[in-house]
């Protein structure tokens, strides 16, 4: 594998791990997503985001529910980076 192939298949991965986090945020919906997530209250330099980032920023998980979703979403990403690497 040449390292222009690798480059590709990263990239790839990194945009399969935000289209899969856009269609869980599209299927958890905004009600949900605040009942089962809880985001950081604080804002300072470091951590703040623009428009993207806030998009795409579930939190941190705050019931079982919230749990079950950041492990479905890191087990897909983990699988689709797995295929893309693989294939």
């Amino acid at each position: 594998m040449t390292d222009t192939e690798i480059v590709r298949r990263i990239f790839f991965s990194l945009v399969s791990a935000f289209c899969l986090a856009h269609i869980a945020l599209r299927l958890l919906g905004e009600k949900r997503r605040k009942k089962w997530f809880k985001k950081r209250t604080r804002s300072w330099f470091f951590n703040r985001r623009g428009f993207l980032g806030e998009h795409f920023h579930f939190g941190r998980p705050a019931t079982k529910e919230g749990v079950m979703v950041l492990a479905a979403l890191l087990a897909s990403i983990a699988l689709t980076a797995f295929i893309i690497f693989i294939v």
